[in-house]
């Protein structure tokens, strides 16, 4: 894969420990951004779920380094109801796979529901470089 995000003049480096490999960046990277879509959108009202599956790619391809982001909502439920309730996103309910390329070291991570331990947990699914 060629990434069009390569770190050349990344002015961010400079403030990285000079121990850090391309490796260990791409993956704290694709750690990040995972974080941060975690928490900007879980509890968003879900209307269309298509649609902010788009919103979450597109948001994780605006963090630096990140090459290729895929959102998958499974279905939620309303609980109760009534003309007040609506269906929210929930951690349990995201999947996200995104590519991490920083300087050829090429991370893929994921965050999904684990059902053996009923969490939404990220984790490293492969290192190249």
């Amino acid at each position: 894969m060629v990434s069009t995000k390569l770190s050349e003049g990344d002015p961010g480096a400079k403030y990285f420990s000079r121990e850090v490999t391309p490796r260990e960046r791409a993956i704290f990277e694709g750690a990040i951004t995972l974080g941060a879509l975690y928490h900007q959108f879980v509890g968003t009202p879900i209307r269309d779920p298509a649609a902010l599956e788009r919103a979450i790619e597109e948001s994780a391809l605006a963090h630096p380094f990140i090459d290729e982001a895929e959102a998958e909502i499974s279905e939620t439920e309303k609980e109760n109801e009534n003309s007040y309730e609506y269906p929210e996103l929930s951690g349990k309910a995201l999947t996200i796979k995104l590519t991490a390329n920083y300087e050829g070291a090429v991370a893929e991570m994921e965050m999904r529901r684990i059902p053996e331990i009923d969490y939404p947990l990220m984790f490293i699914k492969s290192v190249e470089g």
